[in-house]
Parts: C-alpha cells; sequence; structure tokens
C-alpha cells in the first residue's frame, strides 16, 4: 500500500515534459489467434528528474543507483490474453495452456548514464474473469467477423498479484550524442530478473542495432516479459532511423499464465524451463514522435505445445 500512494499522486500531477507510449502486441499478423494473443500498454515517463522529490529518493536508494545518474520515473497500465489454440472448442482442453485475463498497474524508475541503463518495477495486478479479457476479445471479434472464444468459463479464477522487475543494459560503445547522419551499429547486452505471484525468472541477451542517431535511445517499446526496452528517448534534430536483431533467454521458474492459480484450483500444463524471444524490426525517430515496429518468435512455452508462437509489436511514441 506504500507504493501505491507515490503511484496515485503522480498519476494525478502535473509534469513539465516526459514520453506517453503506447504499445500494441498481437499474433493477427502471423494469422493465429492463440497463446499470448494481445496485449496492450500505456506508459508514461517523465523527463529527467522531473518526478515527484519523495518517489526520485526512493529510486537513489536502490541498489546500484549513485545520485549522479539520471532518473525517469515511469507509470503503466496494462492488459493481457492468453486463450489456447482452439478458441472454438467450449469444453476444458486440458493439453493445452488455461485461458487467462490480466490487467495491471505498474510503477518504477528507469537510471541512465553513458555506460548503462537500469530499470525497477513494481506491478500490480489482476488475474482471471476481473480482468474481462473475455468481453474485450470476444466484442472485438464480432465487430471485425472473427470467431469467438467459447471456452473461457475455464480461464484462471481472480487473483491479486504482485511482481517486481529488474533489467539491466551496458552501452557498446558508450552512448555519444554524433551527427545525426552518421551511420553506424552497437551492441547492447542486457540482463533481467522478476520475482513475484504473476512470474518469476532470470534471462539475459543482446540487441545489435544499425542505423543513424542511435544514442537517442536504447531499443524499441515492448510489454514484458521481453528483450529490455527504451521507454524513453531524446528528440534528435533531424530524422533518425535503424534496424535491430535481438534475443533474451529466460530460466522461468514460475508462470502464473501457465501453472494456474496460485492459491485457487484452476487448470494448469507443464511449464517449459527455459524460453527464448528472437525478435527483429525498425525504429523511426522524429522531433515530433517515434515509432517502432517489430516481430518475435518465441520458443515452446509449454510441454504440450506444438508450434513456436510469432506475432508482432507496435508502439507509438510521442513527448508531452
Amino acid at each position: 500500500m506504500r507504493f501505491c500512494l507515490p503511484l496515485l499522486f503522480l498519476l494525478t500531477s502535473p509534469v513539465e515534459a516526459g514520453i506517453l507510449n503506447l504499445l500494441v502486441e498481437n499474433d493477427v499478423t502471423s494469422g493465429t489467434d492463440r497463446h499470448y494473443t494481445s496485449g496492450v500498454m500505456v506508459n508514461y515517463v517523465s523527463a529527467v528528474d522531473e518526478g515527484p522529490e519523495y518517489l526520485e529518493k526512493l529510486g537513489i536508494a536502490l541498489p546500484g543507483i549513485e545520485e549522479g545518474d539520471q532518473m525517469h520515473v515511469a507509470v503503466s497500465f496494462g492488459h493481457e490474453i492468453y486463450t489456447p489454440t482452439d478458441i472454438s472448442d467450449p469444453a476444458l482442453i486440458e493439453d493445452d495452456r488455461p485461458y487467462a485475463g490480466y490487467a495491471y498497474l505498474g510503477a518504477g524508475f528507469i537510471i541512465e548514464n553513458s555506460h548503462e541503463v537500469e530499470t525497477w518495477r513494481l506491478s500490480l495486478g489482476l488475474v482471471g474473469p476481473g480482468a474481462r479479457a473475455e468481453v474485450i476479445q470476444n466484442n472485438l471479434h464480432r465487430k471485425v467477423g472473427s470467431e469467438e472464444a467459447a471456452g473461457w468459463d475455464h480461464q484462471l479464477k481472480n487473483e491479486w498479484v504482485v511482481a517486481l522487475a529488474y533489467e539491466k543494459k551496458w552501452l557498446s560503445p558508450p552512448s555519444e550524442r554524433t551527427r545525426i547522419d552518421t551511420w553506424r551499429a552497437d551492441l547492447i547486452p542486457h540482463v533481467s530478473a522478476s520475482v513475484g505471484a504473476s512470474g518469476s525468472y532470470v534471462g539475459a541477451g543482446a540487441t545489435i542495432r544499425f542505423g543513424r542517431g542511435l544514442a537517442y535511445d536504447y531499443g524499441p517499446p515492448r510489454v514484458r516479459p521481453s528483450l529490455p526496452t527504451s521507454q524513453f528517448y531524446d528528440n534528435p534534430a533531424a530524422a533518425s532511423f535503424y534496424v535491430f536483431a535481438g534475443i533474451d533467454a529466460r530460466y522461468v521458474a514460475h508462470n502464473i499464465f501457465l501453472d494456474g492459480n496460485n492459491h485457487r484450483d484452476s487448470h494448469a500444463v507443464d511449464r517449459e524451463d527455459f524460453v527464448a524471444d528472437l525478435q527483429a524490426g525498425f525504429v523511426w525517430n522524429t522531433r515530433r514522435f517515434r515509432v517502432a515496429y517489430n516481430w518475435v518468435l518465441r520458443t515452446r512455452e509449454f510441454i504440450q505445445q506444438d508450434e513456436r508462437d510469432l506475432f508482432s509489436s507496435l508502439s507509438i511514441s510521442i513527448p508531452i
């Protein structure tokens, strides 16, 4: 509860400048409607040192943070939908993943310097019918003329979940404001971890980029768990553009969307311990907005899964 009060204060307090991100992930581009089938997140990141003072003091107290680092305060709201492969079957499909909806609020800190970027994020969410995933998915399917999902009676039950996530990226070469028309490549290795009732994992990987204006951000935004992201960016003097590819490998100790409810009986499947994401796409950055699009190939998440999953991610970021 102590963390929720600063979150509510930030949501209602004026901030002079920052970045508003809208992210949409969906598997419609791969012609499927299964597993992690939809993710939406709205995220606001404050300008450097523009968050409430007491929140910045809390951020400085985190391990590894120094007062000379630049700090952003971030808040987000997100919604995710998970379904089995055959959504036309109203019966319980025991060898496929459970139906689940997830709605959450998140708040945290992004700390940067010329050599590295660290992110801390605490999220509070609701899994189950209260997330209204059945209503959202089937109303959308009716509007676009798609088949409705018939098995939502077997979704995970209502449960509040909390998770703390951390990630660190090393900038290589160190970030520099080079000429915007200078073409170059960089490599950004990372580590990440999360612990909580919704999921626990540790991961590592790297992203390689090629283009111009690379120093103005550190990669495209994504809904987690995923490759480390760049929810903030600086406005370049002219349009910048780059392409990227990356890999993130995770050891998963717990995933409520596969393991089932933590405190109630529910449908569950046999989770894979190791999961990897392969990602590729592009980022276009102007003084008025940033657009990022990428394709994600995810390895099998549970033993009974027949095929890997392919979905895409689109984000639009606007300075406000």
